[in-house]
């Protein structure tokens, strides 16, 4: 009965960081670490649980049997038992390096009532009974580890546990002359209460405590390309700040899993003990996202009229709109210091989107004619046929973290093809090597960690093969930064509005966040609620 409230404390102390490992330990991509803080709110919630649990629990029933002088040996059974008052003087939970975790409860109270009934030959007899048991202390200690698939383990290395007294008061038929006898019925309940106690811990260690740890997402699905495992990377370890553990963070694929070539970061987390909990998310878990996205295919677009169509549902969503609203400039704004390549990118898009007569608030269209101030030759050689354009990056782009800042330098190809009529098949018209730098906010709410998009700078372009002679790039430029600021750019930030998850156990929430970006990783702050 009083094992239960250290598998909760203990599986909220596994929400833990990693500052030094063990020897050959890879890096991990995500870690986490609480602080004297949170062991305190881990003790205070394991005291408030212990006592909901103690206010319903209904002990089991003691029954022997012992010799009453004259009257020989006769059979008792305490039936019923129930905990009428519990007081806890103190509780302690210690973090002890090399060690593990003790926790302790010191100087307790209990009062339990019940029923009891004497048999005695052919002869029964009963009533109540108010059992009191002083002096409680209780001491606990835990090792951490994990197994060979990464889930955390918990064992009970030690356990203790004492009783200063022991006090019955009986009443009902004949109780006058069993209380003569209390000393005795003290003496022999106060053994089989104390030999209970570390019984029932070790019992819940391994019924309870372990079945809660593994509630851990190991492995969590994000949808039918990826997952991310958060299996352990190396033992949680009990330093003199904390609780450290390392999850190993990284993404894979769900129809396959090779290993990632290249290795994470080494994380240093600033000393900062506000907060009951800090976590750290390396750039290795973002890009291990990125290689298995590029991998599966999901970064090569195909682009047609009915494409485009299709992603008006992104563009009319809620969180498009309020990208465009905060990032789309309504018109070119001039001043002494603005330099004279934006002002010209600025109005030449104005002037395009005026002449091609695209409304601001439409995707353009793939269409020959639609290119004929940009390419006159394109609409004669094709006249009146629809385009398409196919994207994909020359490699996985990766994020790069540096202190205040996440930067994102995709480099795209290009290619533009003419879908000749009766379905002919299409033509290759040109290619081009698109750049750009994109800075993207990263937000964390209670479960999940999100982001979305502000642009660095406007996609440059290079012309790397032309099958329709030489055209002006500079103009094209002006079209592709015009599609991707009203349909790429805030299809991606509704998609990066989703987020993915923090590995936390069932009914856990953070609040009071603190977010920084330092080198190589992602640094939160949080108090659990």
């Amino acid at each position: 009965m009083m094992a239960r409230p250290y598998y909760m404390v203990v599986a909220l102390l596994l929400l833990a960081e990693f500052t030094r490992f063990e020897e050959g330990t890879p890096n991990p991509g995500f870690v986490a670490r609480i602080t004297g803080k949170g062991l305190e709110y881990a003790r205070q919630y394991g005291e408030a649980t212990l006592k909901n649990e103690l206010s319903t629990t209904k002990m089991h029933d003691l029954s022997g049997s012992y010799g009453i002088g004259w009257l020989g040996s006769v059979n008792y059974v305490f039936s019923g038992m129930r905990i009428h008052r519990f007081l806890l003087q103190d509780s302690q939970l210690s973090l002890h390096p090399g060690q593990g975790i003790k926790a302790s409860l010191s100087d307790n109270y209990i009062s339990v009532g019940g029923n009891w009934k004497v048999e005695k030959s052919f002869i029964t007899l009963h009533g109540t009974f108010d059992l009191s048991v002083d002096g409680i202390s209780i001491l606990v200690s835990l090792n951490l580890g994990k197994d060979q698939s990464g889930r955390p383990t918990v064992s009970v290395i030690h356990c203790h546990n004492s009783i200063s007294q022991v006090s019955v008061e009986i009443s009902g038929h004949i109780s006058w002359i069993l209380n003569l006898f209390h000393e005795r019925i003290e003496n022999n309940v106060k053994p089989i209460l104390e030999q209970k106690i570390c019984e029932m811990v070790r019992k819940s260690a391994i019924s309870r405590l372990e079945p809660y740890l593994r509630t851990l997402p190991v492995t969590l699905m994000i949808d039918q390309i990826a997952g991310i495992d958060y299996s352990l990377a190396g033992a949680p370890q009990v330093t003199s700040q904390g609780l450290d553990t390392p999850f190993k963070g990284e993404f894979f694929g769900r129809n396959w899993n090779t290993s990632v070539p290249f290795d994470a970061p080494p994380i240093t987390l600033p000393q900062k003990h506000d907060h009951m909990i800090y976590f750290a998310v390396s750039e290795y878990a973002f890009n291990t996202a990125s290689r298995v996205y590029y991998q599966a295919g999901q970064m090569k677009f195909t682009i047609q009229n009915k494409h485009i169509q299709n992603l008006t549902k992104f563009i009319n969503h809620k969180s498009a709109k309020n990208w465009r609203k905060q990032h789309l400039r309504p018109h070119c704004l001039t001043s002494k210091s603005t330099p004279l390549t934006t002002l010209a990118s600025c109005f030449s898009s104005g002037f395009l989107l005026g002449v091609l007569q695209i409304p601001l608030d439409f995707p353009i269209q793939l269409h020959t004619s639609s290119f004929w101030a940009i390419i006159p030759q394109l609409a004669m050689l094709y006249p009146n046929m629809d385009l398409e354009l196919e994207t994909s990056p020359e490699s996985a782009p990766f994020l790069t973290f540096t202190p205040g800042n996440v930067t994102f330098m995709p480099v795209m190809d290009i290619q533009a093809f003419v879908l000749l009529p009766n379905s002919a098949g299409r033509k290759s018209l040109f290619q081009i090597r698109a750049s750009t730098n994109i800075s993207i906010t990263i937000n964390v709410n209670s479960t999940r960690i999100t982001g979305s998009l502000t642009t660095g700078s406007e996609l440059k372009l290079e012309l790397k093969h032309s099958n329709i002679g030489f055209f002006n790039v500079n103009l094209m430029e002006s079209i592709f930064n015009y599609y991707a600021l009203h349909t790429v750019y805030p299809s991606l930030n509704a998609k990066l509005e989703e987020g993915i998850p923090l590995p936390l156990p069932r009914d856990t929430y953070l609040n009071s966040l603190e977010f920084q970006i330092h080198e190589n990783f992602l640094f939160l702050g949080a108090n659990v609620d």
